[in-house]
């Protein structure tokens, strides 16, 4: 294959550069990013019009008390077999009303109102979980698109190289086996950018799916992960921020919901209960025009929840053991969010010492690349060393840009389990 088609490579764009009509860029910043991903999430959109519905039964308890109303009315023909009987008809017309009150109302309308709270809880957590997810998948691009860059780099650097070999060929001052490994050392450089390229073109469109932007239009990521060293203190975390947490306070909620239906079930099934209901109706018999009012209330007191082992009886105990099946769940998460805090903690201090690890390697890496292209081009140093100089570089880059990536990650995900943003955490740092 000849040096034009290596070098024509080139000019081929990179991904999410430029188009093929050349149209701008544009440019993405990772709070649009965010901002789109909201606006776009199909299961956030559906949870807004869940918390819309409780939002709007924790409003309005009083159409928990509200009577039901029903409007009735009819008509009867009495027609006579006898020729002696005449035919009679009447017609009536009847509006009641009918209210039906027990002892655990009050605990019903108390869980309305916990439902709501809930179910905001639950969009807020998944409002952030998603700015988490769409915060690791903008620095994750940004990553791969500096590896693409660097690989590029290093294509240019093994096509020029190439050249510069097939023109000491020609004269005799390179042999058949360097020109050989330059050739070798350009294909592989072109296949890690292609394989680089379509990992970056495949989870650019699925990123530009998922904010709901067109996969053919041009975007340029604006922003790389920006990290800072952070020591945190675990327990300080723990004291300050862990009843915080979306999931135990859900807990804490769910478990004063269980509560309020244990004590509403054995009110609503061994408390007495009171009916009450009114009709006022007209009727007309051979025209003549009558109207009734009848109101009625009665209060009941059941016997057989009372009695063990019962249905009441059963349901009222069931209702009791969800209550102290909450609080051993209760315990048991917030065990576990202890451990998950302090594992955090522990990968951020132990990834902070991989990227520094990572800058030295990289700082290393370079100026052993420096020293070995200059010895090249002396004719001191044969191809193979020159490219394993080269190619040591380029993994002590890219470790050092997935070190940073996986620390920042790491602080993102720290963040959401305490339910703060990044920058509230920063302030925790010693």
């Amino acid at each position: 294959m000849g040096i034009k088609k290596y070098i024509a490579l080139l000019f081929i764009c990179i991904p999410g550069l430029v188009s093929a009509q050349e149209r701008p860029a544009r440019v993405l910043t990772l709070e649009e990013a965010c901002t789109l991903a909201e606006k776009n999430s199909i299961a956030l959109q559906k949870q807004a019009i869940d918390l819309e519905l409780d939002r709007v039964a924790a409003k309005n308890l009083w159409a928990q008390v509200f009577p039901s109303i029903s409007v009735s009315g009819g008509a009867r023909y009495n027609i006579p077999i006898n020729s002696n009987a005449q035919m009679t008809d009447s017609y009536t017309a009847t509006v009641g009303l009918s209210l039906q009150l027990n002892a655990g109302l009050p605990y019903t309308m108390a869980n309305i109102s916990l439902a709501y709270k809930n179910s905001l809880l639950n969009y807020e957590q998944a409002r952030r979980l998603l700015q988490n997810q769409t915060s690791k998948n903008f620095f994750s691009l940004a990553a791969q698109m500096e590896r693409v860059h660097f690989l590029e780099g290093a294509m240019r650097l093994a096509l020029e190289q190439l050249e510069r070999d097939r023109i000491a060929r020609q004269s005799g001052y390179v042999g058949e086996l360097d020109y050989l490994s330059a050739q070798v050392g350009a294909e592989r450089a072109k296949l890690a950018y292609n394989r680089a390229s379509a990992d970056y073109q495949n989870d650019m469109v699925k990123f530009l799916s998922a904010l709901g932007l067109d996969i053919g239009e041009t975007v340029t990521l604006e922003g790389k992960p920006e990290i800072a060293r952070l020591t945190l203190d675990p327990d300080i975390l723990i004291l300050e921020r862990l009843a915080q947490r979306p999931d135990i306070v859900a807990q804490h909620n769910e478990i004063e919901q269980l509560k309020n239906a244990h004590t509403g079930s054995f009110l609503s099934n061994k408390g007495p209960s009171v009916n009450l209901s009114a009709e006022w109706g007209i009727s007309s018999v051979n025209n003549n025009l009558k109207d009734v009012i009848d109101a009625r209330i009665s209060v009941s007191i059941p016997i057989d929840p009372w009695i063990p082992k019962t249905s009441g009886d059963q349901a009222v105990k069931h209702a009791s053991a969800k209550y102290q099946k909450a609080l051993l769940d209760l315990q048991n998460m917030g065990d576990n969010a202890k451990q998950e805090i302090r594992s955090y903690t522990d990968s951020i201090n132990n990834t902070w010492a991989e990227v520094e690890i990572a800058r030295l390697q990289s700082s290393y890496a370079q100026r052993a690349y420096e020293l070995a292209e200059q010895a090249y081009r002396r004719g001191t140093m044969n191809f193979l060393d020159f490219e394993t100089a080269r190619n040591r570089l380029i993994d002590a880059r890219q470790q050092l840009f997935q070190s940073e990536l996986s620390y920042k990650i790491l602080v993102l995900d720290l963040a959401s389990a305490l339910n703060m943003e990044e920058g509230e955490l920063i302030k925790y740092s010693r």
